[in-house]
């Protein structure tokens, strides 16, 4: 499943003059320190354990491919070509940020005369192999010694590849083997003091994983034809990125701590970061600018779009049919034919965007965004295939939660107009469109699913940011800027709001919650029990208090065994990547598969992939430690790639909003499938390490609802998710963990969430307890000793308890856990035993006459 995830997900960014692919038993130069060792995920949550790790040099072997075995043996030689790059950071909670991370290329001063001479013997082909790292707890640095970014090439990289495109090799093919990207300039601007005509192909690899590295093989033999398309906007320089301006603790900003206050020994919280680029973010940003600024200045600035991705045959795209208009409660059904005009069979991703009539001054609205996409089964030359994709005017509604049209709701809202439907072979190139009336405003004054009343919800976190938003209506002269000297000076309402250990919840019992009570159920009686059957409340009067108690309280990698209702103990896991680390008491899991990195899942653009790379999970789950499953799966990430120096890139899919949605939703579908309850993360508005731990977000309500809550409302609402996993920061001056209006009044009611929000890892005195259970949180992912214990004279406080534990009881009565007496098997539990029983059977049949068979022959054998 990993490799045929990579197989779709690589992305062929470069291909002129047929460089590739490379004909059967090329010999080939494989050059870059890295090369030898590539990055197959990341640190922390996001890394494996290289236990079944396929190395770059074996998979193009594998495909038949000769290669230099000079520069191999160079490479992995770290006394000539030396230690290469720098290893992850080791995880801790300090967030100050990484100075430096060293690329690790080897100096041209170390290649020998005899290596130099090698290439004449593999100079059908140079690969050139560049990587950076990322990962949980720190993000990237910005800049290297020698004054360059660290997401450039660096001086070493450039020197070798000055090199090898004077080296001679009939082929120059680059690439790029990290979960984030450089800036590529160098790879179609002639300008470019980098650029070198004799590069013909570039590939993007994100991180494979344990055994993705194989589809590269495959990819560049032409075995697989590439179809992969990019998740994010590659650009030329990541620095003209307006939220470059404002992220961790950019230099330009002078650091991100409030000046007149720090406390970085309670774990940062008196830092902050200022999303004032609103929904102008990732190609928002860079498409809608370039509808005022013009073709050359795009050109001038973005290598390549959102939804990139070449192939090697050509396909024609068309608008067969648009069925539906733009109403409440409906959707528009568009079937897009795709003919294959090449020569070999090939997949493609289809993109429907939305153009939103724009008012300056009005509700901000990017200039195109995704509305819609699908992937193509494969489709063999000359051939058509018709896919259909459905699209929800819901959401492309714009958030006004200032009322800047003066109509007097602030909400969801369509504003009447012509909407733009567009067939575009990426977020840039549009190929056609079809153009949509609204004759009067759409108001949302419920959320459609629930029917809960939408309001806002932050409006302390609007007034911080109100006046600096960046408007499409004047991108230059509202373009973000680091906050002055003056305005890093907390104020006294801001301050206290942080030091505040209110959830804001107004909830209040006066009647007292039984427990520890006599009762006629069990935990197995309730096994897939709807939220409001009313066994639940006599079940849950059987627990005690102690037991509800253990259960919130210690939820590090599992959920508590409860004697009184015979509850099974389960064992959940980490790993966006698979189960991978942290696996009770802080082990590393063995055994299980290490998956590529979310944007290469994303970049497949295959929600049926994404679907079936969770069913593989889940399949793991089931075999577990080999005598119990893992249940939950503290997975997927669903932030949003904010910049390009999020360390944790790897672990979220996309810039995209809906992309990471739907992929998200189908991968925890596929692992649902098999028991396992996905803890969708990080809950929300994380996108960066730098000083995570309390750090104070501050972001309209719009950009909040439109692009960093979306992913979450998705996987809630169409992944039907059970379990959801907060963050460290704020939203405002509000732990997320402990916002009311965050987990019960959005998550809860409007959403109609039902089931776990469990905190990420606890730590931190700011990570309150009592105040996650009143703002709706459950479990604490912690190994605590001293625990909570809530008054027993505090019947609110009591009430709270008994949520929680009904929320982690109804999650896990739907999992793979452990049979018990009464338990209903699970089908996959009864077709695993009878596929072993059959198996069994099957060997002893096949062994008796194997044996018999061996008798016979024996006795003729005596008898000659």
């Amino acid at each position: 499943v990993n490799e045929a995830i990579c197989e779709e997900g690589f992305v062929l960014l470069k291909n002129q003059n047929g460089a590739l692919p490379l004909a059967a038993g090329a010999k080939i130069s494989v050059f870059g320190k890295n090369s030898a060792r590539i990055v197959t995920g990341g640190s922390g949550s996001g890394a494996g354990t290289g236990e079944y790790e396929i190395s770059l040099y074996d998979a193009l072997a594998e495909e038949g491919f000769s290669l230099n075995p000079e520069l191999m043996a160079f490479y992995k030689d770290n006394g000539k070509s030396g230690g290469g790059r720098s290893s992850n950071p080791v995880m801790d909670n300090a967030n100050d940020g990484v100075a430096f991370l060293d690329a690790g290329e080897t100096p041209q001063s170390s290649y020998t005369d005899a290596i130099r001479n090698s290439y004449s013997q593999y100079k059908d082909a140079a690969i050139v192999v560049v990587s950076r790292i990322g990962g949980e707890s720190f993000d990237l640095p910005r800049m290297q010694p020698d004054g360059r970014l660290y997401l450039q090439l660096d001086a070493n990289e450039r020197a070798l590849l000055s090199s090898v495109a004077a080296g001679g090799f009939d082929k120059v093919i680059v690439i790029l083997n990290m979960s984030t990207y450089i800036e590529c300039g160098f790879l179609d601007d002639p300008s470019d003091p980098d650029y070198h005509q004799e590069v013909g192909a570039a590939l993007w690899i994100g991180a494979p994983g344990d055994t993705g590295i194989r589809a590269l093989g495959r990819i560049l033999k032409g075995e697989v034809n590439p179809s992969g398309s990019l998740v994010d906007t590659f650009v030329k320089d990541l620095t003209a990125d307006p939220a470059y301006q404002n992220f961790g603790d950019n230099m330009s900003a002078g650091g991100d701590m409030y000046t007149n206050v720090s406390d970085k020994s309670g774990g940062y919280i008196y830092a902050f970061v200022d999303y004032e680029e609103g929904v102008y973010s990732g190609y928002r940003y860079w498409e809608t600018r370039a509808l005022t600024d013009g073709e050359q200045w795009y050109k001038d600035h973005v290598v390549y779009p959102f939804g990139y991705g070449l192939s090697y045959t050509t396909f024609e795209q068309g608008i067969k049919s648009v069925s539906g208009g733009i109403s409440k409660g409906s959707v528009i059904s568009v079937d897009v034919e795709v003919k294959n005009t090449g020569s070999v069979a090939g997949k493609k991703s289809v993109q429907l965007y939305i153009s939103a009539p724009y008012t300056a001054g009005g509700i901000e609205k990017p200039g195109v965004e995704l509305a819609g996409f699908a992937k193509t089964p494969e489709i063999a030359p000359g051939a058509s295939k018709t896919v259909t994709i459905e699209i929800d005017p819901y959401l492309f509604a714009s958030y006004d939660y200032n009322d800047k049209n003066g109509n007097g709701f602030s909400g969801y809202e369509l504003e009447k107009g012509a909407y733009v439907l567009s067939l575009r072979d990426n977020a840039h190139s549009e190929i056609e469109s079809r153009e949509l009336s609204l004759a009067s405003d759409i108001l949302y004054e419920t959320d459609e699913a629930s029917g809960y009343n939408v309001v806002n919800r932050y409006e302390d976190a609007d007034d911080e940011i109100e006046t600096t938003m960046m408007s499409r209506s004047d991108f230059e002269g509202t373009f973000p800027k680091s906050r002055t000297e003056n305005e890093k000076v907390i104020s006294v309402a801001t301050k206290s709001g942080i030091d505040s250990l209110d959830s804001l919840s107004p909830a209040k019992y006066k009647e007292f919650p039984q427990y520890g009570a006599e009762g006629q159920y069990e935990f197995y009686n309730l096994i897939n029990a709807a939220y409001d059957d009313p066994r639940w409340e006599e079940l849950l009067n059987r627990v005690t208090y102690d037991e509800m108690v253990e259960l919130i309280n210690v939820g590090a990698f599992n959920t508590a065994y409860i004697a009184s209702i015979k509850k099974p103990k389960t064992i959940d896991s980490d790993g966006p990547a698979g189960f991978a680390v942290f696996l009770g008491g802080g082990d590393t899991v063995f055994g299980t598969s290490h998956y590529a990195c979310e944007p290469v899942i994303a970049a497949t653009f295959n929600t049926e992939l994404a679907e079936e790379m969770g069913e593989a999970v889940g399949e793991e789950a089931l075999i577990g430690n080999g005598q119990t499953p893992y249940s939950g799966w503290y997975a997927p990430g669903l932030n949003i790639h904010r910049t390009a120096f999020g360390g944790r890139v790897g672990e979220y899919f996309s810039e995209d909003p809906l992309l990471s949605g739907l992929i998200g939703a189908s991968e925890i579908t596929g692992a649902s499938t098999k028991g396992v309850y996905a803890y969708i993360k990080h809950f929300a508005v994380n996108e960066q390490e730098t000083s995570r731990n309390g750090v104070a977000t501050w972001l309209s309500e719009q950009a909040l609802r439109q692009i960093y809550l979306r992913p979450f409302e998705l996987v809630v609402k169409k992944g039907k998710a059970t379990a959801i996993m907060t963050s460290f920061n704020r939203i405002g001056t509000k732990w997320t963990g402990g916002d009311y209006r965050l987990l019960t009044e959005i998550l809860r009611n409007e959403w109609g969430f039902k089931g776990t929000v469990i905190t990420d890892f606890n730590t931190h005195p700011f990570m309150d307890i009592g105040q996650m259970l009143s703002a709706g949180g459950d479990l604490n992912l912690a190994f605590l000793k001293e625990v909570y214990k809530p008054r027993k004279s505090d019947a609110t406080a009591l009430t709270e308890l008994r949520m929680a534990t009904k929320n982690i009881l109804y999650t896990v009565s739907r999992s793979n856990a452990i049979p018990i007496e009464g338990y209903s098997m699970p089908i996959w539990d009864i077709a695993l035993i009878i596929g072993v029983c059959v198996a069994g059977v099957g060997f002893a049949v096949w062994g008796f006459f194997v044996i018999s068979s061996e008798l016979k022959k024996k006795k003729l054998g005596q008898g000659q």
